[in-house]
């Protein structure tokens, strides 16, 4: 019995014991954070003499391989991918074509070798063998920009090549042959390279559409370093180069005498015009798209017109597009066309294709189409001393004022005291030549068929509500430009992120002014516009040209509310 009670009183002990106790799995010890470490490779790294086309690296723990034919640069580049095979903690590279005699190859692995477990990088990890005696030693690095924003270039082919072909000049190589060596840009736009022979090169970059590593597309963006360079004995380790610095074709030298070449990207502008598009964009616009601009089109009607046919050649900012706005009085007309040395003589539809929606009546009175008059006041404010114009879709060819006009100051109410004056060559935009004062309210009533455009449309019975805000709401930014010599002139540039509020053309050092800013953050950039078209121009690799130079103004300016920024020191461009 004793017994019997003492057993129960041990195993209700235990239960008890056991309840309160909490389930613990066991500690996998501190996460990984080291990437993988190669402790051997056969052959040695750096050997001389390879003969053989297999190679073998082993790690330290499992590895996995991310997109080996995309990561992994070889140079010379192989016309065959070699393949690549992972066994336990040993990588096998094997060539699948002969290598050259006395050459020098370099495997950059770039982000592709992981640990198996936690994806830890093995970054930019690079395996060297010659089969000469010697292995070469020499090493560049820079930084690849779009030489119109200057943003880092990511992932572009940064090429050498080596004046060794006996059949194709130096400068047509990479249009057709693949380079000596070639790496890759990072994130930032830095790129090097190491184990070079002691030459002259080459240097051309490159945002590969094909992935042939040729300059083969019209739209590939590239860039080029306008002389050959020459690398060094100093090992390259990835450069540093400030994305605010503005002298991208001399090369820099570090302290440490390692040389960095800033490469500024564009895509240069086929030099074979061609109509890249034309079409009847609505009732009365004709319009062709050209490849790159041009100023000497000419259009001739190949029939005979009724007098009330009138025709207006528009041209774009970029003069890249040409619109034709006319009387629609026909419904074809054959229309030849000539620019440059090419003539294109087309019969037009002058009537768009009618969209019916099956299974739904057409109404029985269809709108009258009318001429819109857009106002420049966003939100129905000017600001003080902005101007306000009219603007319309088509060129207005007549104005006709009526008694009928208001203009409301306040609580003076005017008739008949409005007048209107062109503002740019095509009649586009009309100024409304009265003063509107800070702290100011208006109304303007303007009646029907005023404005007469082209096609023969006038406007509505339009209204306007302006207010002009008090002066202390916006902020000022004053600030002197040096031009250098040499340029004809300078754009300069407001941007607010990516956006261009408003630009300012300079032929000599000045003090530039923008005012009636709205609170908030400014960028200035400076176009050093070299051929004087006020735009911003790439560059031409044919032609030996270099992109036009582009400058931002060292900090951002936050404008604020009666408030002026001026910059006392000069801005060196």
């Amino acid at each position: 019995m004793t017994r019997s009670i003492n057993l129960l009183i041990i195993i209700f002990t235990a239960l008890i014991i056991n309840g309160c106790a909490n389930a613990v799995s066991p500690s996998g010890g501190p996460k990984d954070v080291f990437p993988p470490v190669v402790v051997e490779t056969n052959p040695e790294n750096s050997s001389r003499n390879v003969s053989g086309k297999t190679f073998h690296i082993t790690f330290d723990e499992y590895v996995t391989l991310d997109n080996a034919n995309k990561n992994i640069l070889i140079s010379p580049p192989q016309k065959k991918s070699p393949t690549y095979r992972l066994s336990g903690k040993t990588l096998t590279i094997k060539f699948e074509e002969d290598l050259k005699p006395e050459t020098t190859y370099s495997i950059n692995f770039g982000s592709a070798i992981k640990d198996l477990h936690e994806g830890n990088l093995l970054k930019d990890y690079v395996f060297t063998f010659s089969t000469g005696d010697a292995v070469d030693s020499l090493s560049l690095g820079g930084k690849a920009v779009s030489a119109e924003t200057l943003k880092e270039c990511e992932d572009f082919y940064v090429m050498l090549y080596a004046d060794e072909n006996d059949t194709i000049p130096l400068d047509s190589l990479p249009f057709f042959v693949t380079p000596n060596y070639v790496t890759k840009t990072s994130k930032k736009g830095d790129f090097s390279f190491t184990g070079l022979a002691d030459k002259n090169y080459l240097l051309f970059v490159l945002k590969d559409a094909n992935s042939n590593m040729l300059f083969d597309l019209p739209n590939e963006e590239i860039g080029f370093y306008p002389e050959m360079v020459k690398p060094l004995y100093i090992p390259v380790s990835q450069p540093v180069i400030d994305t605010t610095a503005t002298d991208s074709i001399i090369a820099k030298q570090d302290s440490d005498d390692t040389l960095k070449y800033q490469i500024r990207t564009f895509v240069q502008e086929d030099s074979v015009q061609k109509v890249l598009k034309k079409e009847l964009v609505e009732d009365g616009l004709l319009r062709f798209v050209f490849r790159y601009p041009t100023d000497n089109v000419n259009l001739s009607i190949c029939e005979e017109l009724p007098d009330s046919f009138n025709v207006m050649k528009v041209l774009s900012p970029r003069k890249d597009t040409v619109s034709f706005y006319f009387t629609p009085v026909k419904d074809s007309l054959w229309i030849s066309m000539s620019y440059d040395t090419i003539s294109d003589t087309t019969h037009y539809s002058l009537k768009p294709r009618a969209s019916v929606k099956p299974n739904r009546r057409r109404a029985k009175d269809e709108t009258v189409r009318r001429l819109e008059v857009l106002g420049n006041a966003k939100g129905g404010k000017l600001k003080p001393e902005q101007p306000l114009i009219l603007s319309f879709k088509e060129p207005v060819v007549d104005v006709v004022m009526r008694d009928t006009m208001w203009f409301i100051d306040g609580k003076d109410t005017i008739f008949n005291d409005l007048r209107f004056s062109k503002v740019d060559e095509y009649g586009f935009k009309y100024k409304v030549e009265k003063k509107f004062e800070s702290e100011g309210k208006y109304k303007i009533i303007i009646p029907d068929s005023v404005f007469f455009g082209i096609r023969g449309l006038t406007n509505d019975t339009t209204k306007l509500d302006i207010t002009v805000p008090e002066i202390s709401q916006y902020g000022n930014i004053y600030i002197t430009v040096e031009v250098p010599e040499n340029v004809p002139q300078v754009v300069i540039q407001l941007l607010s992120g990516d956006k261009i509020l408003d630009s300012k053309i300079i032929k000599e050092t000045q003090e530039i002014e923008f005012e009636y800013l709205d609170a908030g953050k400014y960028k200035l950039k400076a176009i050093l516009d070299t051929d004087s078209n006020g735009l911003w121009s790439p560059g031409n690799y044919i032609k030996k040209i270099q992109p036009e130079k582009v400058v931002f103004y060292k900090t951002e300016l936050e404008v604020k509310a009666n408030w002026d920024i001026d910059l006392d020191e000069h801005w060196e461009l």
